[in-house]
Order: structure tokens, then C-alpha cells, then sequence
């Protein structure tokens, strides 16, 4: 047999609040059935999933797919969730939250360089399935929706963004941004490493929109990549493998941004899982640009992500 994991950011899938929003629902819902029927997935990572009941009735209405097991995590300010779907059976189901993130600090002791001000806006959604085809008999499943890549701006006490178009006023927007993105990706590898660290075999897949490109930073975080310290060893048994490596260069995206083909939407497996990596494919092929984001507008029926899915046997 063969286990399939898939990740896709339906974008704004919510129950329809005006007229025109339920003129476009049926045209998104059957976009959306599509996606997962052709995906054929035993486990599905959802990103941008609204309200909890809709996404209920609307696996309900898959029946033939068998998804018998709902998990999902709590909103964001932009009423957005996680979620993961599974006919494996769920052995353990977690949600990871925390109300402020740390951030590193240069020396033992030092206070927290920012305070409360690093949220983590999308909780962390975790479920172990029972899966006899992997190593061990079961996958750690965790799925994350890291913050876009969008600057952000200073704010003023009373919450208004505090423009600047100086250079520097830029790239300061662009470092908050970083900050907070690299910050998440710490805490959704600390999630990782606490399920590895007891037993580094242990078959785990991260998966989600990371809202960054495979050689940043913030996907070198998720993966574990980094220096020993001294009079240490590197080894694999705590790195995290990218499965989007069996594709194409040419078609390794899932995102387009203007004229440029981005993977941001990523598979990361433990090195006992990625042994068993068969296939990933990437369902990009009547992926559009959806323009700059706007806030307060209708949900289109497509999403501006592609399915992702990866096979192991």
C-alpha cells in the first residue's frame, strides 16, 4: 500500500456572507472537491479554512474519500484556521499555541529582545495517525501557516501602520517581517524536535503555506539545518528532508507572485519517512496570479496555491 500526505491553501474558505460571496461558493467548493479527489490524499494539511462547521459539512460531502477525522486549530485576527483531515486513524491530536514568541537572546539572562510583540497567529495542528506501511506504524502529521512575507510597518499606539518611503524605512518593515516569520518557524521546529528527540526514527512530516522560498531562512530553520557546536556531531536523525527535491526544477512552484513561480507551500519529512518518499507532485498546472492582496474581497473559486501530495511506500 501506499501512504499520501497533501498541503493546500484553500484560500478564504468561508461560509458566504454577502450575495455575491454565495454566487462564487458552488464554483468553489466543487474547485476544492476536485483538488482532494485528485489528490487521493490519506492524510490533507488546510490552510485558510474559515469556520469549523463549514469545513465539517463539507468533508461530509466526501464520503467516497473516507475522511473520518477533523482537527482544527483556532482562528486568526482574519477569521483563518489550519486544519488537518485523515482516514488513518488518529491516535493523538494536539493543538500548538502560545499567546507571544520568544526570540533568541545574545546572552543568558538577557530579557526578551520584543516583549509580548511576536504572536503566533495560526495554531500549530498536530495529529499522530496509525499507518502500518511506514516504519514504526505511525506519522506525526504537523501543519503550520507561517506569517506572509509582506513588510511589516511600524505602528503607532493606536494601531496605524507608520508608512515610511525611505530605503531604510523598507528594509526595517522587511526585517519585522523576517522576525516574526523566523520566530514561528523556531517554534514549529521546537514541535519537532521535542517529537524526534525521544526517538530520532520516528516518522514525522511537517507541511504547510511557509510563505517562503526553499533556500531562506526560514525553511533552513524548519529543516534543521545549522553548525555544531563544539566537539559535537552532525547527524541526519534530527534534519528534515524537502520531498519537492523529486520535482523538476521547472515546475518546482506553488505560488505565483507577478511574473515569478515560487515554492512556498512545502512537504518536510524525517529521514526514516523521506527513505520511502515514492512520489510529489505539485498540481500546478492551472495555477494564476491573483494580484496584490487586498483586504475585504470576494474569495475567488480557485486558490492562488497549488495542491501539494506526496506518496511513500
Amino acid at each position: 500500500m501506499t501512504l499520501r500526505i497533501a498541503t493546500f491553501n484553500v484560500k478564504d474558505f468561508f461560509v458566504p456572507r454577502s450575495e455575491a460571496e454565495r454566487s462564487v461558493a458552488p464554483q468553489k467548493f466543487a474547485n476544492l472537491a476536485s483538488n482532494l479527489r485528485r489528490a487521493n490524499a490519506d492524510v490533507v494539511a488546510l490552510q485558510e479554512v474559515g469556520e469549523p462547521e463549514l469545513l465539517a459539512r463539507f468533508v461530509d460531502s466526501l464520503a467516497d474519500l473516507g475522511y473520518s477525522a477533523t482537527v482544527v486549530g483556532p482562528e486568526d485576527k482574519r477569521g483563518i484556521r489550519c486544519a488537518l483531515v485523515s482516514r488513518l486513524p488518529v491516535l493523538a491530536s494536539h493543538i500548538h499555541t502560545r499567546e507571544a514568541l520568544p526570540f533568541p537572546v545574545f546572552i543568558e539572562g538577557d530579557a526578551e529582545p520584543f516583549g509580548a510583540r511576536i504572536p503566533l497567529r495560526r495554531g500549530v495542528v498536530h495529529v499522530r495517525v496509525k499507518c502500518t506501511d511506514v516504519a514504526g506504524g505511525e506519522v506525526d502529521v504537523i501543519t503550520a501557516h507561517l506569517k506572509s512575507n509582506r513588510p511589516a510597518w511600524m505602528r503607532s499606539r493606536d494601531g496605524r501602520d507608520l508608512r515610511t518611503d525611505t530605503a531604510r524605512g523598507r528594509g526595517e518593515a522587511v526585517v519585522r517581517s523576517l522576525v516574526q516569520r523566523a520566530a514561528e518557524a523556531l517554534f514549529v521546529r521546537g514541535v519537532v524536535d521535542d517529537r524526534l528527540r525521544s526517538a530520532p526514527e520516528r516518522a514525522v512530516c511537517l507541511l504547510g503555506d511557509f510563505n517562503d522560498h526553499p533556500d531562506s531562512l526560514t525553511l533552513r530553520i524548519l529543516r534543521g539545518e545549522g553548525h555544531a557546536p563544539p566537539g559535537a556531531v552532525l547527524t541526519q536523525s534530527d534534519l528534515l528532508f524537502a520531498c519537492a527535491e523529486r520535482v523538476p526544477a521547472e515546475n518546482r512552484y506553488s505560488c505565483i507572485h507577478g511574473d515569478r513561480k515560487t515554492l512556498i507551500d512545502h512537504v518536510l519529512v524525517s529521514k526514516s519517512l523521506f527513505s520511502q518518499l515514492q512520489t510529489f507532485e505539485i498540481y500546478n498546472e492551472d495555477l494564476r496570479y491573483h494580484g496584490a492582496y487586498a483586504d475585504a474581497v470576494v474569495p475567488t473559486e480557485d486558490s492562488d496555491h497549488a495542491l501539494c501530495v506526496a506518496s511513500f511506500a
